[in-house]
């Protein structure tokens, strides 16, 4: 019996291929978002609790960042009786290589000893409990080991960091997984072999800086996070960032929390747990939309079932079997949806991985927990979409479906509520991303007062005086005009410094350049008159209005101490334009003083040559060291790529609402024309026209996207509104994007009902009034 009617509904589904399509593929995509959104969420909220003792794991933060002096984990341990160990951690990028290999760059932390044994990382070779005991000690992750070496090198092994320092390799741990809030590192390093290697002065005993990550464990049983208050007056004796009030504030943060921290640094990466929260709101509002529409179409589609259905109730079937049979009908669909969405997930896997910079693996997440909650998600999805239509379903009166009397007369304001808020979706998603494409567009394109064409810039972390004759190496390169040393470019901003001006304190952007960075950047200078000075310096002139100087200014002092303006910069940006133009001081870099990079200019007659020629200079005067360039053009572009992958989110989340709603409108405008067919039938023997009838038919339709329009319109202005106060540089708010967009949506609406409309007002009078 069941047999025969599962054959009979997959006949019903083969001969209704395009209702069928509708309800399957349409029901398909909004599972395929469903299972890769959840599947990233979980991801998410799994970061760093792989560790054993992440109960009793903290980081230490102020406010919106989280570096210490090294000397804070000891002074802890020593005066709270709480603290059963703690971690120092430093990140930093290097190169390495052993014996006459060539040089590997890599990214590299350095911790303490007790970091294995508090973090769990997987020790391949080694004793988690003394790898990073020893001075000079490396522990290699096995990604790396195989790089550098080929496979696994033996314990004692030589490595020499930055041709700088010798290091013997001491362990081998398995890779870092990728949802932790550490930064991936290939490589540990004994966290007090710091100080030596890089002649940090008192490294290990100053509080003079606070750019180290700082971790405790505590001991079980005992509640640390209410030390901070005792905590931050022990700092506030101790360290000059909190008793000159810099760090105002001290947190204990729980290890599990630090995914989600507002608290930055170089040492870890952050995620925004607001974000995650939307894309579960997503995730929700996309299954309701989904099993709304699905019973939507349903509903509409069991009037071509009618019979078959009355036919069974007059030979006994049961309305209790009945129910039932379509519920198993529901479970059928939604499966054959299922497998259909995992087919596509498996396609826009890459997609989006790279949407969302995540490395979801499908293949990963088949196990038997992951399978055994699928099904049961999808039976309770099938039965709660199923339910209404059952019910319906169950309900003919077989008599009046015989006689060809039935037609469904239920009120469609419900349905029309549902199209409506659809559309206030639809519209206000379209809105958000034409406005979003806007201000990226707008701030791509912005010009912010220095050269970005044929400009590029790299770091060379050797003695200043190699760097003096790598420069003059690279000037004489065919296709390089202008080669400078600087400490800061307009890509990094520069260095940081405050300092108290006629009692009050400002915030000025320091950078360190030579006499052709102007010139090279293309940035125009006034000068001032003033003769050239060792001490002298350039502001520009968001500095001259900070320090209140007039336009004419030749000089200021700082600390008793007279600095000569030799020249007044004109304003440009150094920082994305989220940010405002800030306040900035030049310095001219010492013949002594190493520079943190080097920016070059080319002539762009033949640039791909002349970056050859460089890397090759380079390559030969630094015995093979990797070049890493960064293009100014790349860079800042690159400045504005989470507003341009924000704006693809909401437009393919714009695209699978439009693809829901259009299988709703769908099914809703076959559900309103079955409902309209004796009064299609007597205007039309009334001589109406068919697209008279066209008109009346979408014209309902028509009156609840414009009121969609009408809601939709506030909700996106104040949702862009709010979006755009974080930039300080911003696009205006247009009339006609609101407009674009209610005829965009407007369109589709149309598209969608104009195609039942036509069938039927085509349709023969005579079929729709025989029985009347």
């Amino acid at each position: 019996m069941i047999s025969k009617h599962l054959k009979t509904f997959l006949l019903h589904l083969w001969k209704n291929k395009l209702y069928s399509f509708i309800t399957i593929f349409g029901f398909s995509i909004s599972l395929m978002f469903i299972l890769l959104l959840s599947i990233y969420i979980k991801n998410e909220y799994s970061a760093d609790q792989f560790h054993e003792k992440k109960d009793r794991i903290f980081r230490l933060t102020h406010g919106e960042e989280c570096g210490f002096a090294p000397p804070s984990g000891p002074l802890l341990m020593d005066k709270f009786p709480e603290v059963e160990n703690y971690a120092r951690t430093r990140a930093f990028d290097g190169f390495l290589k052993s014996g006459d290999s060539s040089k590997l760059k890599a990214s590299l932390m350095f911790a303490d000893s007790s970091f294995l044994n508090i973090f769990t990382f997987k020790m391949i070779k080694g004793n988690s409990k003394n790898a990073l005991y020893r001075k000079n000690s490396i522990v290699l992750t096995k990604t790396f080991a195989y790089k550098m070496f080929g496979g696994l090198p033996e314990i004692g092994t030589k490595v020499t960091l930055n041709d700088i320092a010798d290091l013997e390799v001491s362990g081998i741990i398995e890779d870092v997984p990728t949802k932790t809030h550490f930064k991936s590192f290939e490589a540990l390093i004994h966290f007090p072999s710091m100080g030596e290697i890089f002649e940090i002065e008192n490294f290990l005993t100053s509080f003079g800086s606070n750019s180290y990550g700082l971790y405790i464990l505590a001991k079980p049983g005992t509640h640390f996070p209410a030390k901070a208050n005792e905590i931050l007056t022990l700092f506030k004796e101790v360290n000059w960032m909190f008793k000159q009030g810099y760090a105002k504030s001290l947190e204990v943060e729980p290890i599990a929390d630090s995914y989600f921290s507002k608290s930055t640094s170089y040492n870890s990466q952050n995620k925004s747990k607001r974000f995650v929260l939307v894309l579960s709101g997503i995730v929700i509002l996309i299954l309701i939309l989904s099993i709304f529409n699905y019973v939507n179409l349903t509903v509409a589609q069991s009037s071509f079932r009618s019979r078959e259905i009355a036919i069974r109730k007059l030979i006994g079937g049961k309305k209790h079997i009945l129910l039932m049979q379509s519920l198993l009908e529901s479970i059928i669909v939604c499966f054959i949806a299922l497998v259909l969405a995992i087919l596509l997930s498996f396609q826009v896997e890459t997609i989006f991985n790279s949407l969302l910079n995540t490395d979801i693996n499908l293949w990963n997440e088949i196990n038997v927990a992951n399978i055994t909650r699928l099904i049961l998600f999808m039976v309770l999805v099938a039965l709660v979409a199923g339910i209404v239509p059952s019910l319906k379903i169950a309900s003919f009166d077989p008599i009046e479906v015989m006689k060809g009397k039935y037609r469904m007369k239920e009120k469609s304001v419900y349905s029309k509520l549902m199209i409506c808020f659809q559309y206030v979706i639809i519209i206000s998603l379209i809105t958000c991303a034409f406005f979003i494409h806007k201000q990226t567009s707008f701030m791509r394109n912005y010009q912010l007062g220095f050269e970005k064409e044929n400009m590029l810039t790299f770091e060379c972390e050797i003695p200043a005086k190699k760097q003096r004759v790598l420069q003059e190496i690279l000037q004489k390169i065919p296709g390089v005009e202008h080669v400078c040393l600087t400490c800061g470019t307009p890509l990094d901003g520069g260095n940081n410094s405050c300092f108290t001006y006629n009692d009050k304190q400002v915030s000025f952007q320091y950078f360190y350049v030579d006499t052709t960075f102007f010139k090279m950047m293309n940035i125009p200078v006034q000068k001032t008159g003033v003769g050239y000075a060792k001490n002298m310096c350039w502001i520009n002139q968001k500095g001259l209005k900070e320090l209140g100087l007039p336009e004419n200014a030749s000089n200021f002092k700082r600390n008793d101490q007279n600095y000569p303006i030799y020249g007044i910069v004109q304003d440009f940006h150094f920082r994305d334009l989220k940010s405002e133009l800030g306040p900035a001081l030049f310095r001219i870099l010492k013949p002594e003083d190493a520079a943190w990079s080097f920016t070059i200019k080319m002539n762009g007659a033949n640039n791909y040559e002349t970056i050859q020629h460089i890397k090759k200079a380079h390559s030969n005067f630094t015995n093979g060291v990797p070049l890493k360039i960064d293009f100014f053009n790349e860079s800042v572009q690159s400045w504005y790529d989470k507003e341009e992958k924000t704006g693809k989110i909401v437009k393919y989340f714009a695209l699978l609402t439009i693809i829901i709603s259009v299988m709703g409108l769908f099914a809703m405008a076959l559900y309103y024309v079955q409902q309209k067919q004796k009064e299609i039938g007597l205007r039309k023997v009334n001589g109406a026209k068919t697209h008279e009838i066209m008109r009346m038919l979408n014209k309902d339709y028509s009156n609840w996207v414009l009121i969609a329009f009408v809601i939709s319109c506030p909700i996106s202005y104040f949702a862009m509104n709010r979006w755009l106060e974080n930039f300080a540089y911003r696009t205006e708010l247009s009339w006609w994007i609101f407009a674009l967009a209610g005829v965009i949506a407007m369109g589709i609406a149309l598209l969608t009902v104009s195609w039942q409309s036509w069938r039927a007002a085509r349709r023969n009078p005579v079929e729709s009034l025989r029985y009347e």
